[in-house]
């Protein structure tokens, strides 16, 4: 989440109008992530975040809505839309498709590690989104998937060093031959990194940050978690807080006979994509009041010690 355009007062006013929330008493940018500008967004009935969808075409963007609105009606905590007066979840503002969801209590532990409670709830509540998203009826494939790497990785070989476009060519090369649509399925979060878990003394109160969601392996998103969640600062796997990781998703939905044997494959895709898209946003940076960049070092030195597991 950052923030690449500002709202004026009165085109606020003007977009709030179509909602029962009455007026703003404050609208704070906030500065994390990469895609949208977000807003935390303060009326008399609450606590929201608004978003401007920067790149995502208006087509799009009600999948991302949709599906937390399931996810949430389901008992995972996540960020339910609100609707307008008109039952519309998606509107226009600053000429951005935009919306309005609940905003979460909690607050993430991003800036330090996760301890091995912490990490076992998420592993718990990974599992628990997995099964909840089952019977979701929109399918939509993982928006930074195989096709998305292909195509970003050749945007970027220009821009690279050498020794990066060896390591970028041979690792895509390796991933040809693992298989991609062989192991249990559907709804992932793709992106459930620190920053979007919150937490309050009694445990997970929210996961937040939807848009890169979609349809692939359970599996790949388990992948994206230990990556995230249980690496150290030289890249390599913590195989403790991994191992607590895998016990407490796995107790409430078992790995399949399938899914044997791609735990470290998919931790290297997971990584490769996260190296690509942080390069992506170094090497094509966009303009923005607010806007993070995360260096890309940290997932090139993730992938290369995934190598050393197969």
């Amino acid at each position: 989440m950052s923030v690449y355009t500002d709202v004026p007062a009165k085109a606020l006013d003007a977009f709030l109008s179509d909602y029962d929330l009455g007026p703003a008493d404050s609208l704070t940018g906030i500065c994390a992530g990469t895609e949208n500008s977000n807003f935390f967004l303060e009326t008399p009935n609450g606590h929201f975040v608004l978003t401007l969808f920067e790149r995502l075409p208006a087509s799009e963007i009600p999948y991302y809505l949709h599906v937390t609105e399931w996810l949430s009606l389901r008992g995972i905590p996540c960020p339910a839309p609100v609707h307008a007066r008109d039952g519309s979840i998606l509107g226009e503002l600053c000429g951005k498709p935009a919306a309005i969801v609940q905003r979460l209590p909690g607050s993430s532990i991003e800036g330090r590690p996760p301890n091995g409670a912490e990490i076992a709830a998420v592993g718990t509540l990974l599992a628990k989104m997995h099964i909840a998203g089952t019977g979701f009826p929109e399918r939509h494939p993982n928006p930074a998937g195989v096709f998305w790497c292909q195509q970003t990785a050749r945007r970027l070989i220009p821009k690279l060093s050498p020794a990066e476009r060896e390591i970028l060519v041979e690792e895509q090369e390796a991933q040809k031959f693992w298989p991609h649509d062989r192991v249990p399925r559907g709804v992932v979060h793709a992106d459930l990194f620190p920053d979007n878990v919150l937490f309050t003394k009694s445990g997970i109160s929210g996961t937040i940050d939807y848009y890169y969601a979609g349809d692939d392996a359970w599996l790949y998103d388990l992948a994206v978690v230990a990556n995230a969640w249980c690496s150290l600062p030289d890249g390599s796997l913590d195989k403790e807080m991994a191992a607590t990781l895998w016990q407490h998703y796995s107790k409430v939905r078992p790995i399949e006979r399938s899914e044997h044997g791609l735990w470290f494959p998919y931790m290297r895709a997971a990584a490769l994509r996260f190296w690509l898209l942080r390069l992506e946003a170094r090497h094509f940076p966009r303009a923005g009041h607010m806007t993070e960049l995360r260096d890309p070092e940290e997932y090139r030195r993730i992938l290369l010690r995934r190598q050393e597991f197969c």
